[in-house]
């Protein structure tokens, strides 16, 4: 039976104002449990498309990266405990890297970087962390980036029982410092491939299994270094290789290299790795 104090177009008003707050609701809820990883870079808004973590369990750290299709910040810190600030800056094993829209790479662990960022919240039952950064970080040729009022909401991660990486590998890519969060060292029986990726870019160089200490020069016969960016990938057009100790019974490899392809400089590239 129809309410006689209530008009039919009020009694239609009602329904579609309670529609209207039921649809505002569910927008409201699925936003506030969608993930979020923003900040402000040089007082231009940054906000992430895609965001994840990993935690290596058996070293105690964990990798935290929110990128768009033109930027990518990527925050690494020990200890994943709520509440701790994680302190950036030169010499420390924690850091904070911004890559721009040109490749540039601005990274804390250059003199005069720093920064902090806390966990406010690990979900273990959503499996996401929650929390805030800023930081100032340098490029290798010394301009300054300042990342404020950072923020990650509810970013997914996930657990590694060990870290793949099998030591170390670092260069300048075009003028940048290129500090790989991932290195791989594979021997498939006639060739040794080394590889370094951070973000969307990869250093590899391959070397023959059977090649001695020495500087061999690039290209040559079984010797190959080459850069990619996710798009292309390029091979040295010259440059060189420097094997300075090639252990074949503990599997551990040393020396330096430095090439140059059609549109890429690599400079001051070092590697001690240990392959598989």
């Amino acid at each position: 039976m129809e309410n006689p104090n209530i008009p039919d177009f009020a009694m239609k008003n009602l329904i579609i104002l309670f529609f209207v707050f039921f649809i505002v609701s569910s927008c409201q809820k699925i936003e506030i449990n969608s993930f979020a990883f923003q900040a402000s870079i040089e007082d231009i808004f940054f906000k992430a498309d895609l965001a994840e973590a990993n935690y290596i369990e058996n070293e105690d750290y964990f990798v935290l990266q929110g990128k768009n299709s033109d930027e990518i910040i990527t925050l690494r810190g020990t200890n994943l405990v709520e509440g701790v600030n994680i302190d950036f800056g030169e010499g420390s094993e924690n850091f904070a890297v911004y890559q721009d829209t040109y490749g540039v790479i601005y990274s804390t662990v250059v003199s005069g970087g720093e920064g902090r960022m806390k966990i406010n919240e690990i979900s273990s039952e959503d499996q996401t962390l929650t929390g805030e950064f800023n930081f100032k970080a340098i490029s290798s040729s010394l301009d300054t980036i300042k990342v404020k009022r950072g923020v990650f909401y509810k970013v997914p991660f996930g657990n590694e029982i060990e870290n793949d990486n099998p030591g170390v590998f670092s260069a300048e890519l075009n003028g940048g410092m290129f500090l790989p969060l991932n290195t791989y060292a594979i021997d498939n029986g006639t060739n040794l491939s080394i590889k370094g990726v951070i973000n969307l870019d990869e250093i590899i160089l391959v070397i023959p299994t059977d090649a001695l200490p020495g500087v061999y020069e690039l290209p040559q016969e079984g010797f190959s270094a080459r850069v990619s960016d996710g798009a292309d990938t390029e091979d040295a057009i010259n440059g060189e290789i420097n094997i300075l100790s090639f252990d074949t019974s503990a599997k551990i490899i040393t020396g330096t290299f430095q090439f140059q392809t059609p549109t890429n400089t690599v400079n001051a590239g070092q590697f001690n790795v240990t392959y598989q």
